[in-house]
């Protein structure tokens, strides 16, 4: 990656002692960038550890957070276990009788369907030989 020139913003060549644009000495932004680069890297370092210090004081309290929600967790697992097993029998109950009327259904309407469709196919045939004829 190129460095810019701080005074004027035109890109550095590799090469060269000053700015192509405003002639700045390249020396002087070398030694700025040197000093930035220095300056990031003190932050990252020091950013990186007080993180970690922050985490290990902060890991004895999330312990005891996550032990004193475990009970309740474990209630609500046991409680949704009673409600699956008090609600199953209505489930299938209800897929029973949903079955039985579909089923029931189906067979009131099939011979309705069946004499539509033999009509239907008659008045197609009807229809094609009047047009043939033409």
């Amino acid at each position: 990656m190129g460095m810019n020139c701080v005074k004027c913003g035109t890109e550095l060549p590799q090469t060269g002692a000053y700015c192509p644009t405003c002639g700045a000495p390249r020396r002087e932004f070398e030694h700025l960038a040197r000093q930035t680069e220095r300056a990031v890297s003190q932050v990252l370092a020091s950013g990186g550890e007080a993180l970690g210090r922050a985490a290990k004081e902060f890991q004895p309290t999330f312990d005891r957070a996550v032990e004193a929600l475990r009970p309740a967790v474990e209630v609500l697992e046991r409680a949704t276990d009673d409600v699956l097993l008090a609600v199953r029998p209505a489930v299938e109950a209800t897929a029973r009788v949903a079955k039985e009327f579909t089923d029931k259904t189906v067979a009131a309407v099939r011979p309705a369907v069946t004499r539509a469709r033999e009509k239907t196919g008659h008045a197609v045939h009807t229809i094609r030989e009047r047009v043939w004829k033409r």
